[in-house]
């Protein structure tokens, strides 16, 4: 969260009598720029988990992108619609499917490109994957990263795809709608 971000909030926590005026003076430092680039991130997955389930026009139950940030970037897509998970081209609504393929995908080499440039610029390993939840009826959701520098970075991306996707089709089973919990991540 940026500086003055952190300390509008906490001048409105004040202003509610939820903290005292003394506590002010905690919010006055700058980020560093690594912080600076993971605020970055986490407002481009939002924005990229928030578009994801919007371009079904809010029909999903949970949604999952694995966001690949490496030399090939995409976003693998996938939902859990009446109990079970389908990929994005296996939905039913052709609109649907070709709002994605032409308005969400392309946008991939972009993020890929914002993101990183970021890490790079703080002299921070870069993002190689991503892989995001979220669950609709408590608007919940999760990311979980892992770093170029991470043995896990040199997986092949089909196998994360799939052992996620594999992983979390037996997870929904037995994981209430409104659990407000993250499911399973692979690795």
């Amino acid at each position: 969260m940026g500086f003055f971000n952190r300390l509008f909030r906490k001048i409105e926590d004040v202003n509610k009598g939820e903290t005292a005026v003394s506590e002010l003076e905690s919010e006055l430092y700058i980020e560093s720029p690594v912080e600076d680039a993971m605020d970055y991130w986490v407002e481009m997955a939002q924005n990229i988990i928030v578009n994801t389930v919007k371009a079904t026009n809010n029909t999903v139950q949970r949604a999952f992108v694995l966001v690949d940030l490496g030399e090939q970037p995409s976003f693998d897509i996938f939902y859990q619609i009446d109990g079970g998970l389908v990929m994005w081209d296996q939905l039913d609504s052709q609109s649907i499917k070709e709002k994605i393929e032409n308005e969400l995908l392309p946008q991939a080499s972009n993020v890929a490109t914002a993101v990183n440039d970021n890490f790079t610029q703080a002299e921070h390993p870069n993002i190689a994957y991503a892989e995001l939840q979220f669950e609709w009826l408590t608007s919940a959701w999760f990311s979980h990263i892992i770093w170029e520098d991470d043995k896990d970075s040199k997986l092949p991306k089909e196998e994360i795809l799939n052992k996620w996707f594999d992983t979390l089709s037996k997870e929904i089973q037995t994981k209430p709608l409104d659990s407000d919990s993250k499911l399973a991540w692979y690795p």
